[in-house]
């Protein structure tokens, strides 16, 4: 009995230190997405949420509207235009087969480059 609580609790330790992984926003590790900015919002703890036309993904700017982003001015400024953001790819355990809102680590709008975490 003691052999099985000590397997199951080693599982549950697994589970939730892969879970606290973090993101890695490395170039190498991001896909490159282009659409039109249909809207934009503030979600989560003052993230700038990103909806594109014909797509069901989200993408945000990880604390956007704490990080030199209004949302009044930033809905004014890219709405309707073309945009190609970079989002992480990343894996969870939480959300084992993906989720639809994406980190952002690199965003161009109309070729030109407004957002990046890469050095």
């Amino acid at each position: 009995m003691k052999k099985i609580i000590y397997i199951l609790l080693m599982i549950i330790f697994a589970f939730f230190a892969l879970a606290l992984i973090p993101i890695n926003t490395s170039k190498e590790n991001s896909v490159e997405v282009s659409g039109t900015i249909k809207s934009l919002s503030e979600g989560g703890a003052k993230d700038l949420v990103f909806e594109l036309e014909n797509d069901k993904t989200t993408y945000y700017i990880n604390r956007g509207l704490e990080n030199r982003f209004e949302l009044d001015k930033s809905k004014t400024d890219f709405i309707g235009k073309k945009v190609t953001l970079n989002y992480a790819k990343s894996w969870t355990p939480l959300a084992p087969f993906g989720t639809t809102c994406k980190h952002i680590t690199q965003i161009s709008v109309d070729g030109k480059e407004v957002y990046s975490e890469f050095k």
